[in-house]
């Protein structure tokens, strides 16, 4: 695109143009209406929220338990029962 003085031209008098009918458009003494910030969550991520409240007014992770499970788990002598896993599928 090559810009010449009379491109420079128009595009200077269509920007005052612009503004003219910018400062027309207000009315002396009036303010500008001022809109307020808002945040509409949808009910997946309120549910969210509230999972993650809950999750975090929970009790402390017992630690000893976890590094214990991690290493009976790595070392390969971590054996569950296929009965007691039946039992917890099924909420008995």
């Amino acid at each position: 695109m090559i810009i010449s003085g009379k491109n420079v031209q128009n595009i200077a008098k269509l920007y005052g143009e612009q503004t003219k009918v910018t400062k027309a458009g207000k009315t002396p003494g009036s303010s500008p209406v001022q809109k307020q910030d808002e945040v509409i969550l949808s009910s997946q991520a309120q549910d969210f929220a509230a999972l993650l409240q809950k999750a975090q007014n929970m009790t402390e992770v017992r630690q000893d338990r976890v590094t214990e499970l991690s290493q009976r788990i790595s070392s390969g002598n971590y054996q569950v029962a296929s009965k007691d896993i039946a039992e917890k599928l099924l909420g008995r």
